[in-house]
């Protein structure tokens, strides 16, 4: 009985065939068969010698200085504890002669864990002193006046604040506005980052950017800080900041002069009297 068996089978067949086994078993009755595979196109032919180059073997000159034969190693004497407790007593009292030397303790060191308090940076003391978050309005009227207010979170009537903002400028200027524009900054706005919102540095950047834009590199004639919050973004500039050189009023809050009205009056007062020196 012959059958065809699959490469698998074939493979381990001719393995066993190799170790002389030549039947096997399959249920009762064994079954005895040839296996037949493929010739391998790559094999040798037989009884054929294989020729290599035979390479000179370089005889070693025993008398050559480069050439050193294997040396025992050298066993390793235990030191005597008497004698090494006697030198570490006599280093020590060596060390301590010279008070300028400084020694680590020979002992293993015990190390303890102890709260680390980081150092308060300069920039967090500054941020006591500069709102967050804030919302700030600024309006620059007919290129001479700039008005910078603080505006709660919740304020809603835009057009009431620029008719009052129109009128101050009408009022100080004694000219009609015809060009002007107004924009909003808030930080931390849109900014997420937990580690960049309480940033004084940022919010100080920012602010001073959000300025540039509105002036467009000219310089107002008059300035106008309308709220604590205002006053103190505008003290967190540089020294050399141009706003800090020309003459400001410090008012309270347009929101504020629009819920109360005897504040107009007030903040009439200190624009005269800061404009006019």
């Amino acid at each position: 009985m012959s059958r065809e068996l699959s490469q698998h089978h074939a493979f381990q067949t001719r393995c066993l065939a190799d170790l002389g086994v030549v039947s096997w078993f399959q249920q009762d009755e064994p079954v005895n068969g040839a296996v037949w595979l493929a010739p391998n196109p790559w094999q040798m032919p037989e009884n054929v010698a294989v020729s290599s180059p035979s390479m000179p073997i370089p005889e070693l000159d025993m008398e050559d200085e480069t050439f050193t034969p294997h040396q025992p190693s050298v066993p390793v004497v235990p030191v005597d504890e008497k004698q090494k407790d006697a030198s570490v007593a006599n280093l020590r009292r060596q060390l301590d002669a010279g008070p300028e030397v400084i020694v680590e303790d020979l002992q293993p060191i015990e190390e303890e864990i102890a709260p680390i308090q980081a150092p308060v940076a300069e920039v967090d003391i500054a941020g006591a002193r500069l709102p967050m978050p804030v919302h700030l309005c600024a309006y620059w009227l007919a290129e001479q006046l700039l008005i910078i207010t603080d505006l709660p979170r919740s304020f809603a009537d835009q057009e009431a604040l620029d008719k009052l903002s129109l009128s101050l400028a009408k009022a100080l200027l004694k000219q009609d506005i015809s060009a002007w524009q107004s924009a909003h900054f808030q930080w931390p706005g849109k900014l997420t980052n937990r580690h960049l919102m309480a940033r004084v540095d940022w919010a100080a950047g920012g602010f001073e950017q959000f300025i540039a834009n509105q002036l467009d590199a000219a310089l107002p004639a008059k300035l106008i800080v309308a709220g604590e919050q205002s006053r103190a973004y505008l003290d967190e500039l540089n020294e050399q900041h141009p706003l800090r050189h020309i003459p400001t009023a410090n008012v309270h809050s347009l929101p504020q002069m629009l819920r109360i009205p005897e504040l107009r009056k007030e903040a009439w007062g200190v624009m005269q009297s800061s404009f006019s020196s």
